[in-house]
């Protein structure tokens, strides 16, 4: 199914530089590793500039067993099938570290069940008063506004000065595939800070002289007795001989945000307000709060029992969808078409979601049976239960017709500042999964000015009024619809999509936001069209080799191919399930048309060796 944008008339596809796909075809057998003298296939090194990536080529981390296990076992449980690879989870569930992310760890909580243990915000006249009372300790933001906020090339320059030498505490680093963040933050300058958990691969930052310190705490608690410690390191900085005081805290990952907007709050530091992020990150809330504010929305009814089914079934009726109020990773959604079929889901979703652990970085669903599988699907061993569960907490809506879209917004002194939409294509349903995006969108302009009103008057309603947002929308027979807020830069293709395109760095302006420096991003006119996909496995079974992706790398056009499995890995085609990512790839061009093309002609026949599945 096309995007209904590409229906829209666009500039002839003249004077492109992109290859046919006969030419894509031929040279893409060409770069296939040919058998060497000694009958192995040599491995590709790669001719291209590292520039064109976020980050240099480097091994990825490997899961440890009992994360791919389980991760199999979870599949059991929702697609039943026997084994899962672990493919899109390493980067749908950005966690602080992959090896050190157990049962216990406070994101697990705050996956199932917001604000969780966390304590109440607090009031905004106190949060005003810490802010008044650390801006008098703090030496950044004595520049005028009106000369921090100065407009261009120019004013970005100066904005990037401010940066020199600031502290900023950076609290959970993510996956190491967000190394690039630090490595910017140090060409700004910066004296990073990073909070993790003890043995996170941010560690090594310090020895390599990306941040300037690494602190560790014990992760491995509730909300609440993590955000103590992380009070009780940052109020110690002040003190501290290798950096100044902090001028800022932030995250890049999605269930961190409520305890670093708490931490800024209590310490007086620029951020969101922490009632703002909870309704954020409560899809109920964040649907009433735009009710509240006059804001078209969608049915919905707050499901926390099996009771509360039936007023969701006369308030939503069908299709409609179940999820989550405070899931991630799409864990727990599911479309439902009948009153059999929703009773039955939600006391799967909710059985599935109260049993679910965050285990060495990946989601697990644990039952009292749960064993370890090999290959084959046969049990090896038992795999520990958590000692105790959350309650879990739903909501019915309607199902959206229409195209999805990402609205990516920078919002500084309570107006929007850059807002731009990208398409994205149709997601794998009943999952939600996602495929393939294009900026600029190919919408029509109105379309797009609407989209970008509901996403920005949206955020106003929770109550922000600074920071980086991704706003995820559709674009429905009856106008604009909100799927979810995320307070935060979106993850996978968004930074290298706005500065390739844009020329607009949203690393930077994450930075400027934390430490109160106006946001003036210098948007440039489109510089080109760029579209990304993520290749789904046509089947399930054994990598064996991802060169065939990484040969991609050396084609015209290509921006990126990014393998998102490794050699080894179990992965699922669709017989048997939503298909496991197996690649990221992103490609640029003159015309949109063409460059979509371009990238879905590579994602088909891109074809990774796989091992079948034994029945």
């Amino acid at each position: 199914t096309l995007h209904p944008a590409r229906a829209h008339s666009q500039p002839p596809r003249t004077g492109l530089s992109l290859p046919t796909p006969e030419d894509t075809e031929r040279s893409m057998d060409s770069l296939v590793p040919r058998e060497g003298a000694d009958g192995q296939a040599p491995r590709m090194t790669g001719s291209r500039l590292r520039a064109k990536t976020e980050n240099p080529s480097k091994p990825r981390t490997t899961l440890p067993e009992d994360a791919r296990e389980g991760l199999r076992s979870l599949n059991l449980e929702r697609v039943h099938i026997n084994y899962k690879g672990m493919g899109g989870f390493e980067r749908f569930y950005e966690s602080s570290e992959w090896k050190n992310v157990g049962k216990h760890h406070f994101m697990t909580e705050q996956l199932i069940a917001v604000p969780g243990t966390l304590r109440p915000p607090i009031s905004e006249e106190a949060r005003q008063e810490n802010m008044k009372e650390e801006q008098a300790q703090q030496t950044v933001g004595k520049v005028p506004t009106w000369l921090a906020a100065a407009p261009g090339p120019e004013g970005q320059l100066l904005r990037r000065g401010l940066l020199n030498g600031v502290t900023i505490v950076f609290f959970t680093p993510g996956y190491e595939g967000k190394r690039f963040i630090y490595e910017h933050a140090k060409s700004l300058g910066v004296a990073s800070v990073i909070i993790d958990g003890p043995g996170s691969w941010a560690e090594a930052l310090v020895e390599e002289k990306v941040i300037k310190k690494f602190i560790a705490i014990d992760m491995d608690r509730d909300a609440e007795a993590v955000y103590q410690d992380a009070l009780k390191v940052m109020q110690e900085l002040s003190d501290d001989p290798i950096v100044s005081r902090p001028a800022g805290i932030c995250t890049f990952c999605e269930l961190s945000v409520p305890i670093v907007a708490r931490l800024a709050n209590e310490l007086g530091l620029p951020g969101s307000p922490a009632e703002a992020i909870d309704i954020a990150r409560n899809k109920h809330k964040t649907r009433q709060a735009m009710k509240d504010a006059g804001l078209p929305t969608v049915a919905n009814t707050l499901i926390r029992k099996t009771a509360d089914l039936a007023e969701g079934i006369a308030t939503v009726g069908f299709p409609s969808v179940l999820k989550p109020i405070s899931g991630a990773a799409s864990l727990g959604v599911k479309k439902v078409h009948s009153e059999e079929e929703l009773y039955q889901a939600f006391q799967h979703v909710k059985d599935e979601m109260e049993s679910t652990v965050v285990s060495s970085g990946a989601l697990i669903k644990t039952t009292k049976s749960m064993e370890k599988l090999d290959e084959q699907g046969n049990p090896t061993a038992d795999l520990q239960l958590p000692e105790k569960n959350l309650e879990c907490h739903f909501m019915l809506e309607e199902y959206l017709d229409g195209p999805e879209v990402d609205v990516d917004v920078v919002m500084s002194e309570g107006e929007s500042q850059y807002c731009e939409v990208v398409d994205n294509g149709p997601t794998v349903e009943p999952y939600f999964n996602e495929t393939w995006g294009l900026c600029p969108s190919m919408l029509d302009q109105s379309a797009q000015k609407e989209l970008e009103m509901v996403a920005i008057a949206s955020l106003k309603s929770c109550g922000f009024t600074s920071g980086v947002f991704h706003v995820e929308l559709k674009y429905t027979s009856r106008g604009p619809r909100l799927i979810e807020i995320n307070a935060r830069m979106g993850g996978g293709q968004v930074r290298e999509t706005h500065r390739r395109v844009y020329g607009v760095d949203l690393v930077e302006e994450t930075l400027f936001a934390s430490v109160g420096i106006p946001c003036r991003p210098a948007k440039t006119e489109a510089k080109c069209f760029l579209a990304y996909n993520y290749v789904n496995s046509k089947q399930s079974g054994k990598v064996l080799s991802t060169e065939q992706v990484e040969a991609i790398n050396r084609l015209p056009g290509v921006v990126y191919a990014k393998p998102l499995v490794q050699e080894g890995d179990l992965i699922t085609g669709p017989e048997h399930g939503m298909p496991t990512w197996i690649a990221d790839i992103m490609v640029e061009g003159e015309d949109p048309n063409a460059t979509l093309d371009y990238v879905l002609d590579l994602s088909n026949k891109l074809d990774v060796p796989i091992k079948p599945m034994q029945s």
